[in-house]
């Protein structure tokens, strides 16, 4: 669990290759936040939680943003960087404040001596590319929507119907308990020698795993199940959209592999689109950034 496989990496390799590198940004400026710093000798749980906050005109249409961390080191030059090398998703909420994760500095450490690494943002309204928009959602469902601005991303959307996900959840469920017992053989290994406390509370994570399987199972008449199969990571996200072009508010939505939930209080409209925003080259861009002497907590 948790570790970045060679498929995954490989991936994003090479998504790398067909998207490009992202542009250049024009005005995003980088500041620190918060910082909480949970210094413990503990296995588990600890480190160091960096706000990054974000300024600037780039930021007036970005959808989506991440932080690519390329280095950390607090005033004794401990190296502060994950072990895990893991690339960051996306954020899409919205906001302006990103946070990173790093590793316990020094015990007698009171400043990061260098944050650095550079800030992508996912700007769809550079490249028209990026938006495809699925007309007549809802006479869409149980077939794979045939599109070729999606399949030439290799991107496989289908709209699956309330009726067919719950004929499915046996299947889901015998892929999940499969999943779950190689994920406890895993955590069994990794808890040799944590404490009770960490113990139990990764114990309490597995749990809330469990219950999360069950809830993607647990479907409305009116919420909208997506089957995405998206070999590049290509898919940033999904809106449902009226044929104005408005969005539809939804009340949430929850994903597990290439499942995805979106719950709506109402019936969608029968003019529903289904908007999907794409990673291209166009629509990212990027800014480097380093901050230095930051002060520790």
């Amino acid at each position: 669990m948790g570790r970045l496989s060679s498929r995954r990496f490989l991936g994003f390799a090479l998504s790398l290759v067909a998207i490009g590198p992202p542009l250049s940004a024009q005005d995003l400026r980088v500041s620190a936040g918060t910082i909480e710093d949970r210094r413990t000798t503990g296995k588990f749980f600890g480190g160091l939680e960096v706000e990054l906050k974000l300024t600037g005109d780039d930021l007036a249409d970005a959808k989506a943003s991440r932080v690519l961390l390329k280095k950390a080191v607090d005033e004794t030059g401990r190296d502060l960087l994950p072990d895990e090398k893991k690339v960051p998703d996306f954020s899409t909420s919205g906001g302006s404040d990103l946070k990173v994760s790093l590793k316990n500095p020094a015990r007698g450490a009171t400043t990061l001596k260098e944050i650095s690494g550079e800030v992508e943002l996912f700007t769809p309204s550079r490249d028209p590319a990026a938006t495809v928009t699925v007309d007549k959602l809802l006479s869409r469902m149980d077939k794979p929507i045939s599109m070729p601005a999606l399949r030439n991303q290799q991107i496989e959307i289908t709209v699956v119907s309330p009726k067919a996900h719950r004929a499915n959840a046996a299947k889901r469920k015998a892929e999940f308990e499969k999943e779950m017992a190689k994920g406890k053989a895993e955590m069994e290994k990794e808890m040799k020698g944590a404490s009770a406390e960490e113990a139990k509370a990764l114990e309490a994570i597995m749990g809330l795993a469990q219950a999360f399987s069950g809830m993607m199972d647990e479907v409305g008449d009116n919420d909208l199940i997506l089957n995405v199969k998206d070999v590049d990571g290509r898919v940033m996200d999904v809106e449902v959209v009226r044929a104005d072009g408005e969005k539809v508010s939804s009340n949430g939505s929850m994903s597990s592999g290439e499942l995805r939930i979106m719950n709506f209080s109402e019936k969608l409209p029968a003019d529903a689109k289904l908007r999907v925003l794409v990673k291209t080259k166009k629509a990212l861009v990027s800014s480097p950034f380093t901050l230095s002497n930051v002060s520790l907590p």
